[in-house]
């Protein structure tokens, strides 16, 4: 997936813990990227869905669709840290677990407030540290 750099978001964290079937827990989660710019503040209790269909298509035979959630931001500097941020959706552990070194990319050209005031789901893929897609 190619991301004009003015709409790249990123969400990193240091570690995962899966508690459930369906749920990974974020420890350490922190969005950066170039779209915080200009992006209007983050509530402290909210979520947006995650689409990363288009890489995962030949693991899962629908859409693969998850909502990453948190309870509380805390801005500091370019990055925004999540407080108890999870992802939930069926299919997060019907594929390779996610590692620490692992992160999001997360593609937000289609939610310029203009455009897209409350269209709440975004493109993504799962990436290795090195940048590459890993899937």
């Amino acid at each position: 997936m190619r991301v004009l750099a003015k709409y790249r978001l990123e969400l990193h964290w240091k570690s995962v813990e899966y508690a459930e079937d369906d749920v990974a827990v974020l420890k350490g989660a922190y969005f950066s990227g170039a779209v915080l710019r200009e992006a209007a503040q983050l509530r402290e209790d909210d979520s947006l869905t995650l689409d990363m269909t288009s890489q995962h298509k030949i693991f899962i035979p629908d859409y693969y669709q998850a909502v990453l959630s948190w309870k509380g931001v805390q801005y500091s500097g370019d990055q925004i840290l999540l407080k108890e941020a999870s992802i939930k959706g069926k299919h997060v552990n019907s594929i390779e677990t996610l590692q620490g070194t692992d992160w999001l990319l997360i593609d937000c050209k289609e939610h310029e407030e203009k455009k897209h005031p409350f269209h709440l789901v975004y493109w993504a893929e799962v990436r290795k540290a090195e940048g590459e897609e890993k899937y």
